[in-house]
């Protein structure tokens, strides 16, 4: 790997743990593939249920106060994540710098790439919060939300963003372990997150206080102020202590040279998820055109928390797990291995998503009851749940390929297939469908399917190429 134009970094001394860390490289980069994929993605696999099951809260606590507040969430939740993607960003340029140098053995440099992370994490945090505070009204806006819906999202929103620094700070951390091969630590930290958050959402919202659905952005704070402290703390006991420490010894010295190599990685990613948030927002637009809007907008949230709840989470799982693999591999020069974890991994979650597609398909109706009591809501968002189900195999198979691309800090192709997918193909056949047709909401979920299929297509040709593996960072 060529590293001649990396930052000096001023931590020329040998890491205290390097024989530890050696045997952690060895789990991930020797051996059975299967175990070094399980390795990372059950860890990871329960620590996006467990983000599941704050989200599932969440709606389900919003669809208990009525549809206008489920819808509120539902809109409210794509403003949120818009917003939180530079926190994404920074997390996939710090996985594949840290994992990279971690493989190759470079100590010194992974301590600093993480160190840097989290410096621009800081900075971005408070960014984006600010950002989200002062124009949550125009977004909710934008998408179409009716007066009171608006009303409803901007009350929470506004609190909700307050969490953006230390969420931020927690998705960096959390990539930072896992780069090195520690996918338990942050999995039990963002756990105590989880927990806090569901409790607190049914506490602030429905018993004993009341607060509405305001409650819900409370409890993202709170929760997540939380489990910042405790991953801080977690770090200063790590191998990374010295990456948070502030001294006479070790200055702040954030560096504009790390932060645009981290973003040359990040930001392609971060546009590949700015483009899924621009798709949904334009299938907000078309909601907002239907015979009832409010309807759709609300079956939109109760099928997308459903569906990350048992799939779309455990699918990022998945892609989180392969980049920490792959990444360290290529750091220790093992192209083939490389390419083979991206080809099981996608395997093993094609696999795991046909049983979750079957779930969805046939607990469709009985899901979608438990979500609402409206019975266009239920209509609506059992057909989500059906259609969607037939397809999670073929997402799978799209997502994990470009996660372990990613893994490679190979980030600008996916981000261009992605846009191509989701605003060229996604969004015309949704409006198609939905309006012109005359298939309602269910042609959205068809045009929806149909994108995965096109995204699966795209990647397996592309992943097979390799050129990904040859990529420097």
């Amino acid at each position: 790997m060529d590293t001649t134009l990396l930052p000096e970094s001023p931590e020329k001394e040998s890491i205290e743990h390097a024989e530890f860390s050696a045997a952690e490289i060895e789990l991930l980069t020797e051996g059975p593939i299967w175990k070094a994929i399980a390795s990372m993605s059950i860890p990871m696999m329960l620590n996006a249920l467990a983000i599941s099951a704050a989200t599932f809260a969440d709606a389900y606590v919003a669809g208990k106060m009525g549809a206008d507040e489920l819808a509120a969430v539902g809109i409210g939740g794509q403003v949120w994540f818009g917003m939180i993607i530079m926190a994404i960003a920074i997390a996939t340029g710090a996985n594949a710098l840290v994992s990279r140098f971690w493989g190759a053995r470079d100590f010194a440099q992974a301590m600093e790439a993480a160190r840097q992370s989290i410096f621009s994490a800081i900075v971005f945090g408070v960014v984006s919060a600010a950002i989200g505070v002062f124009c949550t009204d125009f977004f909710l806006q934008i998408l179409g939300a009716s007066d009171h819906v608006k009303e409803l999202g901007s009350s929470y929103l506004k609190v909700q963003f307050l969490a953006q620094l230390p969420l931020t700070l927690l998705w960096v951390c959390h990539s930072i372990f896992r780069a090195k091969g520690d996918a338990t630590l942050p999995t039990v930290i963002m756990a105590a997150v989880t927990a806090g958050v569901v409790i607190l959402d049914f506490a602030l919202c429905i018993w004993p206080l009341h607060l509405g659905i305001v409650g819900i952005g409370i409890s993202w704070f709170v929760a997540s102020s939380l489990g910042c402290l405790l991953m801080v703390l977690a770090f200063q006991r790590s191998d990374f202590a010295s990456s948070v420490e502030i001294s006479n010894k070790r200055p702040f010295n954030f560096s504009f040279d790390w932060m645009k190599r981290i973003m040359a990685i990040g930001l392609p990613a971060c546009l590949q998820d700015l483009a899924w948030v621009s798709s949904n927002f334009g299938l907000f637009l078309i909601f907002s055109h239907t015979a009832n809007p409010t309807a759709c907008q609300a079956a939109w949230a109760v099928g997308l928390r459903v569906e990350d709840v048992v799939a779309g989470l455990p699918i990022f799982a998945m892609m989180m797990g392969v980049a920490t693999v792959v990444g360290q591999n290529l750091g220790a020069g093992k192209l083939e291995r490389s390419e083979k974890v991206g080809w099981h991994a996608a395997g093993y979650a094609c696999a795991l998503m046909s049983i979750v597609g079957f779930v969805m398909f046939f607990g469709a109706e009985t899901i979608a009851k438990m979500m609402s009591s409206d019975p266009q809501v239920v209509a609506d968002s059992k057909y989500y749940l059906q259609i969607l189900g037939i397809s999670e195999p073929i997402t799978a198979i799209w997502l994990v390929l470009f996660g372990a691309m990613e893994g490679a800090g190979y980030t600008k192709i996916p981000m261009l297939f992605s846009f191509l997918c989701l605003l060229l193909v996604r969004l015309p056949l949704a409006y198609l469908f939905t309006l012109p047709l005359g298939w309602g909401a269910k042609g959205a979920w068809t045009a929806i399917a149909l994108t995965s299929l096109v995204g699966a297509v795209i990647a397996v040709l592309w992943f097979k190429r390799g050129t990904w593996k040859h990529h420097k960072i």
